[in-house]
């Protein structure tokens, strides 16, 4: 009787272990997630930010933001550009069949290398022979440390 005390005892301690780590895992789990949306949120106003900088506060004699200005203007015109594409496409407009835009190619500077014969795929393999035949010393294996990896001592989420 006094087994199946001990039994009981043992197996209560351990579903109230599995529990307890349970417990804990989703606890963690709930602050990641938390987390995560937090950060999510904070990249959502930067965002805002950004754009309330561009719209509203953008200073052309500042040297540091105003190339990103620009490179949104590239990038908002090149998107329109392809929205009018779009749009022309769905109307059933007719597309233009060259834009000018595309690369013509040329093969006339491509070598044509002839198909190894049986000939001279043989004489390859026994020259390959000959010198690893010359080559009697046993090759030796580095004994050095091997580098530490350059991402090793990078933090990680775990």
């Amino acid at each position: 009787m006094e087994f199946l005390k001990t039994f009981g005892r043992a197996l209560g301690d351990a579903v109230s272990y599995v529990g307890e780590k349970n417990r804990k895992a989703a606890y963690l789990n709930r602050i990641r997630t938390v987390i995560k949306c937090e950060e999510q949120a904070a990249e959502k106003e930067y965002l805002a930010l950004g754009r309330y900088y561009y719209n509203n506060l953008r200073d052309p004699s500042n040297a540091v933001t105003e190339p990103h200005c620009a490179e949104l203007e590239a990038i908002e015109a090149r998107l329109d550009a392809a929205l009018q594409q779009l749009e022309k496409f769905y109307s059933g407009e007719e597309i233009p069949a060259s834009d000018g835009n595309r690369e013509e190619i040329d093969l006339s500077d491509v070598q044509v290398i002839p198909a190894p014969t049986e000939e001279t795929a043989t004489g390859a393999l026994m020259e390959e022979e000959i010198s690893l035949e010359g080559d009697i010393s046993p090759k030796q294996e580095s004994t050095e440390p091997a580098s530490p990896d350059e991402n090793d001592n990078l933090p990680f989420e775990g």
